[in-house]
Parts: structure tokens; C-alpha cells; sequence
């Protein structure tokens, strides 16, 4: 909801002013430009050398930049627009995102200000958000109740945060080697070649800083071992001192699911921010999948719901649009389950199971086709499908499951 996004885009907007003052004003960055542009609204002497000008001056042109992003940036949200039309609008509207930005300000700034004054159930939100400050080491404490915790298993945490410590590091020397730029370089070319240069570096650090978190994500979708990955995840929550949301919230849900444990897979979901970690449409389908394990039909359709009406405005053939289908197929699936339409939800799996995924799909497909197989009489079918999972389920509870099913298949054939 729109109204949820208001506090942070005031925030951004007020850090942009503030910065803009202390280059343009405190810092007396390009006080010629500054004149220049502001001879073009006035030729009054008392107001071009008045001292606090340059301050007013850089917080509207950065506040109003900021402002215009962020306005682009939630338009190409709601309509799902090609990420590509970022790059476009920025080379060749740059300067009018600005402009727009600065006639757009003011009515952003009360809009904002209603919408933040008028959040629904707010003394529960804030309630939820007070009580959310130790939620990352209860959850821990839970996981260690009911699972297995390796302490062997911490070490990928640990070098997953040595790495994203540096590439922390190098993004803070990056931004004041900047800010030393701006201060000593008067040439606007070479202030836009050293911001050129820094995005093209900070592209490549958080490369490498998503790099770091491959070993670990690997323990899931490849290892099948959902045990160690969320060990090494609770490791690298702790080293950075999270409190409120988790490092790799997505997976660290798929843990819980593939360990059977859907309520600690809901609280790990319900806490995490899902437009900040971009794991909107991944949410949904997770959601769904809890709920289905712990057989709430409603909840399930709940999820569906609010997943088709979070894109209904969307761009069903960009690549959102495919994510947005592909979770609503997959949400709709397990109410075909629930619901004994066990042909349906048939050929769904095999469509997935044509497919080359990853490890822990492999299981996850073969695991239902086996369950629709045995519902259907189908113990052939089933065998080979509970076979699969027997022999790639490592520590995925499925596994279990499986061998369970095949010794009863041994006596019904």
C-alpha cells in the first residue's frame, strides 16, 4: 500500500535537500552556475548575494532530483515497466526528471505527509514494529527448539560477511573520494566522468557481494540441505547484528518449508520487507505454500488474491509479468490439491518437471507427481517419482516422506 512507502520517500527527499545545501551552500560547489541560474528568475542584488541562497538554492535542485526518481522509480513499480526504460529516461530526460521533480515537490511532500499521518492501524503497526526488535534472534531460538543446528555450518556466514564488511568499506571510500571530487574539481565533465566511474564500480562491488551469498543459497538449491543453509543464514543475521529482518529472507523461508516447519516459515515471511528485498511475488508463492502445508484453504486464497491484485495493473508480458503469472500458476496449484483436482495439478508438474531446474525443484516436483501418482493408483509412476526424491532429498523432509510411501508401495504391488 502506497501509504506504507511515504515515511522513506519523505526521508529520501529531506537527506537529498540536506546534502544539496552542504554542497552547493556550505561547500560553494559551482557558485558561478548558481548565479548564472538564478540571474535567470531575478536581477535583484539584495536577493542574488543574499548568504543563505546557495543553501535554498542546492536543497531544492537535489531535493527535486530525488523527488523525480523516486516518483520514476514508483511508476515503472506499479506498471512493471522494462528496467530498461530506467536507462532510456535517464540519458534522455535527465534534465526534465528534475524539473519534474521540483513542480512536483510540494504536492509530494503533503501527499506524503497525509498518507504517513493516515497509516491504517497504526497504533498496531507501530505495536508490530516494537515488538519486531528482537524478532531475528526468537526466531533462531525457535529454529534451534525444533531443528538441527551445526555450528560446522556457521563458517559460510562468517566469510559471507567478511566479504560484504569490505565491499561496505569500499562503498563508503568510494562515495567520500566523491565527496572530495565535488569539493576540489570545478569541471562539471569530469565531476559526471567520476559518478560515471563510481556507478560502474558500485555495479561490479554488489556483483560481488551477491557473489558471497551463492555458497549458501547453493546448500538449498543444490546441496538439498536445508539444515546447513539455515545455519550458515542465522550465522551471517548474527555477524551483521540484524534485528528486525533477515539477510536472504526468501531462502531462509524455503528452509522452513523444506524442513516441514510452515508457522516459522510465516513469521520469517511476516517480518521480512518484501519491496526492500524485492521478494514480492516470491513472498506470495512461499505464503501460499505455508499455509497450504498447515491446510488453510482461505489463507491460500488469500495469497492468490492479493497476488493477482498486486500486478493487476501490470505489464502481464515484461518480465514482472511472467514472475507475477508463474506465482499465481504455482499458488493456484496447491488449491488444486486441496481441492482433490488431482489432473490439474498433474499436468502443472509435469509442464515444471520438463524444465531444468535446480536440485531442490527436482524434488519438489517429482515429490508431488509422486503424491498424485499414489492418490491415483498410479504405484508405478509413483515408485519412480519417490524413488528420485529418495535419492536427491537429502535433508529436504520430503525424503522422508518418500521412503515412507515406497514401503508402503512395496506391499501394494
Amino acid at each position: 500500500m502506497w501509504k506504507y512507502e511515504c515515511k522513506r520517500h519523505l526521508l529520501y527527499v529531506g537527506l537529498g535537500m540536506l546534502v544539496g545545501a552542504l554542497i552547493f551552500g556550505l561547500l560553494g560547489w559551482q557558485q558561478e552556475f548558481v548565479q548564472e541560474m538564478l540571474k535567470t528568475v531575478t536581477d535583484n542584488k539584495e536577493i542574488l548575494t543574499d548568504p543563505y541562497l546557495p543553501y535554498m538554492f542546492g536543497a531544492l535542485m537535489v531535493g527535486s532530483l530525488v523527488n523525480g526518481m523516486l516518483l520514476l522509480f514508483a511508476i515503472i513499480r506499479h506498471f512493471n515497466l522494462n528496467f530498461l526504460f530506467v536507462a532510456i529516461a535517464l540519458m534522455l530526460f535527465g534534465s526534465y526528471i528534475g524539473v519534474f521533480g521540483f513542480f512536483a515537490l510540494l504536492p509530494t511532500i503533503v501527499v506524503c505527509l497525509y498518507g504517513w499521518a493516515t497509516i491504517p492501524n497504526r497504533k498496531e503497526h507501530n505495536e508490530l514494529t516494537k515488538n519486531a526488535s528482537n524478532a531475528v534472534k526468537e526466531a533462531e531460538r525457535i529454529y534451534r527448539l525444533h531443528h538441527v543446528y551445526d555450528e560446522a555450518n556457521e563458517e559460510l556466514g562468517d566469510r559471507a560477511w567478511k566479504i560484504m564488511l569490505r565491499v561496505n568499506i569500499l562503498y563508503f571510500l568510494g562515495i567520500v573520494g566523491l565527496f572530495l571530487i565535488l569539493l576540489y574539481v570545478e569541471d562539471f565533465m569530469i565531476v559526471m566522468l567520476a559518478g560515471l566511474i563510481f556507478m560502474g564500480l558500485f555495479y561490479q562491488l554488489t556483483k560481488y557481494k551477491n557473489s558471497a551469498l551463492q555458497p549458501i543459497i547453493s546448500l538449498l538449491y543444490d546441496q538439498c540441505d536445508p539444515e546447513a543453509c539455515a545455519t550458515a543464514i542465522f550465522a551471517l543475521a548474527r555477524k551483521a547484528h540484524k534485528k528486525k529482518t533477515f539477510p536472504l529472507t526468501q531462502q531462509l523461508a524455503q528452509c522452513m518449508i523444506y524442513l516441514n516447519d510452515p508457522h516459522l516459515a510465516i513469521d520469517i515471511l511476516a517480518i521480512g520487507n518484501t519491496n526492500r528485498h524485492g521478494i514480492v511475488y516470491p513472498y506470495y508463492t512461499l505464503m501460499g505454500y505455508a499455509y497450504y502445508l498447515l491446510g488453510d484453504q482461505s489463507m491460500v486464497e488469500h495469497q492468490k488474491n492479493e497476488c493477482e491484485r498486486l500486478g493487476g495493473k501490470a505489464n502481464t508480458t515484461g518480465p514482472m509479468g511472467l514472475f507475477r503469472q508463474q506465482a499465481i500458476e504455482s499458488i493456484n496449484t496447491k488449491l488444486l490439491l486441496m481441492n482433490q483436482e488431482f489432473d490439474q495439478a498433474k499436468l502443472y508438474y509435469q509442464r515444471a518437471s520438463e524444465v531444468k531446474g535446480m536440485a531442490f525443484q527436482e524434488v519438489d516436483t517429482n515429490y508431488y507427481l509422486g503424491l498424485i501418482s499414489f492418490v491415483q493408483q498410479e504405484f508405478y509412476q509413483a515408485q519412480t517419482h519417490f524413488e528420485f526424491v529418495s535419492q536427491h532429498g537429502n535433508k529436504i523432509y520430503f525424503k522422508q516422506k518418500a521412503d515412507e510411501f515406497l514401503a508402503t508401495i512395496e506391499t501394494l504391488i
